[in-house]
């Protein structure tokens, strides 16, 4: 077995992890306790509130109804919060980031992997969130279609993209497609800090489901 050290572990996850559910898990298990701690101080990372920050220029309702997707530790729910959203639920493929997560304001958490489908009802959600699931040997660009089965007609999807997997895992492609297909209307796409600590960029995008 790997060493125990999440944040080790998880720069090495490439592509064939994508499909492994319990390799992410074991990951995410290792690392959960020194997660956020990381996140600030290692990896510097600013999709959270860059991405809620994005969601909110167009989600003006306080009480629209939305997912986290990947909610990890709960640090996006910290940052919508903040920014008086009452209804947010969370989902993630680890409990023990959701043990973490439940302090941080969501009315209900899920386990869950984008991999497979959600546990969750068609047209569900007013917005779906999927901040950091869309990197490195996590997720591959086929799970577009289950952002857009659990939010309805006219919500936004907000995610994140990490700019080693934009087009290597055909991410940029699957966008136009779907935009193509009139499966969502792109809003915004562009790409800024992403983890700045490590100098990688992301691309940040919000779409309105068609």
């Amino acid at each position: 077995m790997a060493k125990r050290d999440g944040l080790k572990n998880y720069k090495c996850l490439d592509l064939k992890d994508a499909k492994n559910d319990y390799r992410l898990r074991e990951v995410y298990r290792d690392w959960a306790k020194k997660y956020d701690f990381d996140n600030d101080n290692v990896l510097g990372t600013v999709s959270q509130p860059k991405s809620v920050n994005l969601l909110s220029t167009r989600l003006k309702d306080k009480t629209a109804k939305i997912i986290d997707v990947g909610c990890g530790t709960g640090l996006v729910g910290e940052k919508l919060k903040a920014q008086d959203f009452i209804y947010f639920d969370g989902i993630d493929i680890s409990e023990d980031m959701l043990s973490i997560a439940k302090y941080r304001g969501y009315r209900n958490l899920f386990l869950g992997s984008l991999n497979k489908q959600l546990p969750l009802l068609d047209n569900k959600y007013d917005a779906a969130m999927c901040v950091g699931v869309f990197t490195h040997g996590h997720v591959s660009s086929d799970r577009f279609n289950e952002l857009c089965r659990i939010v309805k007609p006219g919500g936004y999807i907000c995610f994140t993209i990490n700019e080693g997997v934009f087009e290597k895992y055909e991410f940029k492609k699957m966008i136009e497609e779907f935009q193509s297909d009139k499966t969502w209307e792109v809003i915004s796409l562009y790409k800024d800090d992403y983890m700045t600590l490590e100098n990688v960029k992301g691309y940040y995008c919000l779409a309105v489901v068609q």
